[in-house]
C-alpha cells in the first residue's frame, strides 16, 4: 500500500530525526488493490561515464527539488551480477527511469539490472520511462550501429541463453515510448520535462480526488496573474474544512516551476507555540530566518550570509505560500513581502477575513461550497472509490452524504468510514448521525468515524492526538507502541483509510485541525 511504504521509513528513521506534522484537509485516498510497499518513487538505471556528471546530476537535482524520492547508488562497485541491494531498491521502487546511453550496453551489470526491470514491469505494474540520451532507439532496439558493436564487445564470452536475454530486453525497452535527447535543443528543459512527466506519475497525496481542484487553481492562477511581471499577494478564504490547504498545495504543485525560488509554509502547532513568546522584533527575525531558509532550501540549516539570502529575495521570481497564517506573522513579515520583485507571488489561507483586511490584502479568492452534485462526488469518491454509488447504493448514498453536506472535509471522513460496509450498516448509519444533535456537519462525520473504531484503534488516534497537539515527536510515539507488540502500521493504515489521518511522502503523520479539536474533545468527554 502506497501508506505503508511511508509508514515504514518512518519506522526506519533514527529517533532524533525531525518530522514536520501540519494539519491539513487532506483524508488520504484508498488503499489501492496492490499490497506492495515502497521505499522509492524512482529507480534510474544508467551507465554512470556517460551520464553521471552531466544529464544524471541535474536530473537527480530536478526529482528532489519535487520532493520525489529517488534510489541514489552513491558509486556502488559494479560487477557482472547485481547485488542485493540494488535488486531490492528496483522492486521497490514505483517507476524505473532507464537512460539509454552509448555506452550503456558495455555494462553487462546495466543489462542485467534492465532484465530486472522489465521482469517488475510484469510481474509488479512497475512503471518504466525511457530516456535516448545521444543514442538512435532504432539502434538500442536492433543492437546496431556504436551502441551495438559495444553490446556484441560486452557479449564476448557469455552463453547464448544470456545473450538472447539481453537482446530481448533491449528490443522491449527500446518500444517504450520515452525522451530522446537529440530532440530538444535545450537539455534543461528536457530535464524539467521529464521530472514533470515522473510527479505526474506518482500518486497525489495531496489533493486525490478533490472535486473542481483544477477549476480552482485556474481560478487562482488568473487572480496571481501567472505569467505578468506584477508581484501579486493574494488570500485563499473559506470556513476550516472547505479545502483552502488543498487548493493552496495544488496550486503550488503545478506553478512552483515557473519560479526561481519558492516555499511553502506550513502553520504548525510547534510554531502558534514559539510566536507566542516572542515580541515583534523577535517573531520578524524568526519567521523571515525561516522564509529565507526555505526559499534558499537551506532547511534546518544556518544561513551562512543572511544578507546575501536578503538579496537573492529581493531579485529573483520568488512564489511564497503562508498557510493558515494569522495577521501577527503577516504583519512581521510585512517588510520581506513588500520587498519582493520581478512578478513574485504570495499566497495567504486564512479562515478569518478580517485577518486579510488588516493586512491590505484585498485580492480574495473566496472558496465557495461544492454543489449538491459536487458534494455527491466527493462522497462517492471516499466511499465507492468511483464517482457515483453504485447500483443499489444511490438513494442510501444521497441520505447519508446530507448529514455532513457542504463541507468536503465531512464528506470525504463519513465517506472513507462508510467504506467497505455492509447495506445494512449504510441503513442504520442516517439513525446513528441523528444521534449526534449537538455535533455540527464536519463533527457528525468524525465521530462517525471514531465511534466505529475498537477501542485499540482509539488509543492508538487519541495517543496521536495527543503528541501532534503538545509538539511531542509522533515518531516516538510510534516506537513505544511498536515496542508494545502493537501492529502499529496496521492501526496508523486503518486510520488513514477511515479519513482520521493523513500520510504522505512530503509530511508523514499530520491531522487536520477540526480532526484534532473532535478527537480532544471526545477524549474529554469519555473521560468525565
Amino acid at each position: 500500500m502506497f501508506f505503508a511504504g511511508i509508514l515504514k521509513s518512518i519506522l526506519k528513521e533514527s529517533r532524533t530525526d525531525d518530522y514536520n506534522f501540519l494539519h491539513p484537509f487532506i483524508p488520504p485516498s484508498s488503499p489501492s488493490s496492490s499490497t506492495r510497499q515502497y521505499s522509492y518513487d524512482v529507480f534510474p538505471s544508467f551507465f554512470g561515464q556517460d551520464v553521471r556528471r552531466s544529464f544524471l546530476s541535474h536530473f537527480l537535482e530536478g526529482l528532489k527539488g519535487k520532493g520525489i524520492k529517488t534510489f541514489v547508488d552513491h558509486g556502488i562497485m559494479r560487477s557482472d551480477s547485481i547485488n542485493s541491494e540494488l535488486v531490492r531498491a528496483i522492486r521497490e521502487s514505483r517507476i524505473a527511469v532507464v537512460i539509454l546511453s552509448k555506452n550503456y550496453a558495455s555494462s553487462s551489470w546495466c543489462l542485467n539490472e534492465l532484465q530486472l526491470i522489465l521482469e517488475c514491469r510484469v510481474t509488479l505494474g512497475q512503471t518504466v520511462m525511457t530516456i535516448f540520451y545521444d543514442v538512435d532507439p532504432s539502434d538500442v532496439r536492433k543492437q546496431t550501429g556504436d551502441f551495438g558493436k559495444v553490446f556484441e564487445e560486452t557479449c564476448d564470452g557469455k552463453t547464448e541463453e544470456e545473450k538472447q536475454r539481453w537482446r530481448k530486453a533491449l528490443t522491449e525497452v527500446a518500444v517504450i515510448a520515452g525522451e530522446h535527447s537529440v530532440s530538444w535543443a535545450s537539455e534543461a528543459a528536457m530535464i524539467s520535462k521529464i521530472v514533470m512527466d515522473v510527479l505526474n506519475e506518482l500518486p497525489s497525496s495531496d489533493f486525490d480526488r478533490l472535486v473542481g481542484i483544477e477549476t480552482h487553481v485556474e481560478n487562482m492562477k488568473s487572480m496571481i496573474c501567472l505569467e505578468s511581471d506584477e508581484v501579486k499577494i493574494v488570500g485563499i478564504w473559506g470556513p476550516a474544512g472547505i479545502g483552502k490547504t488543498t487548493i493552496a498545495r495544488a496550486l503550488y504543485k503545478e506553478v512552483s516551476c515557473n519560479f526561481q525560488l519558492k516555499f511553502y509554509k506550513e502553520n504548525l502547532e510547534e510554531t502558534h507555540r514559539i510566536l507566542l513568546t516572542l515580541d515583534h522584533i523577535g517573531l520578524q527575525n524568526h519567521l523571515e530566518k525561516e522564509i529565507l531558509s526555505g526559499v534558499l532550501d537551506h532547511r534546518e540549516m544556518k544561513i551562512p550570509d543572511l544578507q546575501e539570502a536578503q538579496f537573492r529575495l529581493k531579485h529573483q521570481r520568488v512564489l511564497l505560500i503562508l498557510d493558515d497564517a494569522c495577521s501577527e506573522e503577516l504583519q512581521a513579515l510585512g517588510n520581506l513581502i513588500k520587498g519582493l520583485r520581478f512578478g513574485s507571488k504570495v499566497i495567504v489561507t486564512n479562515v478569518n477575513l478580517n485577518t486579510f483586511r488588516r493586512n491590505e490584502i484585498n485580492q480574495i479568492y473566496k472558496v465557495a461550497f461544492p454543489s449538491s452534485e459536487e458534494a455527491q462526488q466527493i462522497f462517492s469518491y471516499s466511499a465507492f472509490g468511483q464517482s457515483s454509488p453504485p447500483r443499489g447504493y444511490m438513494e442510501h448514498a444521497i441520505e447519508v452524504a446530507q448529514f455532513v453536506a457542504p463541507f468536503p472535509l465531512g464528506l470525504k471522513v463519513l465517506g472513507s468510514a462508510l467504506r467497505g460496509k455492509s447495506k445494512e450498516e449504510w441503513l442504520m448509519t442516517p439513525a446513528k448521525l441523528e444521534t449526534y444533535i449537538d455535533d455540527k456537519e464536519i463533527e457528525k462525520a468524525i465521530r462517525y468515524a471514531y465511534d466505529g473504531l475498537s477501542e485499540k484503534h482509539k488509543t492508538l488516534f487519541n495517543l496521536l492526538t495527543e503528541n501532534i497537539s503538545f509538539g511531542v515527536n509522533v515518531k516516538d510515539a510510534i516506537f513505544s507502541l511498536s515496542e508494545k507488540d502493537w501492529d502499529v502500521e496496521k492501526g496508523i493504515q486503518t486510520l488513514a483509510d477511515m479519513g482520521l489521518i493523513s500520510i504522505s511522502r512530503e509530511r508523514g503523520i499530520s491531522m487536520h485541525c477540526l480532526v484534532r479539536l473532535m478527537s480532544i474533545r471526545l477524549c474529554w468527554t469519555t473521560s468525565l
